[in-house]
């Protein structure tokens, strides 16, 4: 699928907008202004972020969205919230691979 903004590469990890994914899954994505939070839910899966903190709760359990890097936090970026792909993806079930030849992401699930 072709997104409405592009993804971005920061931290050495891919953000994009995650709702057109999340709902070509046939999975859900609600936005709380107020909390700056994100509630991501596929098949029996949820997942809560909040901006700028690199802690998320994967089906109740607190996780830390990247081990290996604190910096990769969700972040709205030109208007848009923009999430860590990899995490989300991975945390719902799905397996995530890069093509580096022709730099395109495959989601399966």
């Amino acid at each position: 699928m072709t997104l409405d903004s592009p993804p971005i590469i920061k931290n050495s990890r891919t953000l994009l907008p995650i709702r057109a994914v999340v709902e070509a899954m046939g999975g859900t994505v609600a936005w709380s202004e107020a909390k700056k939070q994100v509630a991501i839910n596929y098949k029996d899966n949820s997942i809560v972020l909040i901006i700028n903190n690199n802690i998320a709760v994967v089906n109740g359990a607190v996780k830390q969205i990247d081990e290996n890097n604190p910096n990769v936090v969700p972040e709205i970026i030109n208007g848009r919230t923009m999430l860590p792909l990899r995490f989300v993806a991975e945390s719902l079930g799905c397996q995530v691979s890069w093509d580096d030849k022709t730099k395109t992401i495959t989601i399966t699930y």
